[in-house]
């Protein structure tokens, strides 16, 4: 799985899981892999390209169910 997204400074980064538990996993943390509030601009899961809209949360609250 691999996240493109863009913070609220301005910047993008992009970062890649092993699975899309590692990225809910990882989220769960006290510290998040990626801040909750970071704009999600592309999303890959299993090599494809998927559609999205929303923040680094709601893909968190999506992928968790």
């Amino acid at each position: 799985m691999k996240v493109t997204f863009k913070t609220l400074d301005g910047r993008t980064g992009t970062k890649e899981f092993s699975s899309v538990d590692e990225f809910v996993t990882l989220q769960n943390r006290e510290i998040p892999a990626i801040d909750d509030a970071a704009k999600v601009v592309e999303l890959i899961v299993e090599g494809k390209t998927e559609t999205f809209e929303g923040n680094i949360a709601d893909l968190y609250f999506k992928l968790s169910k």
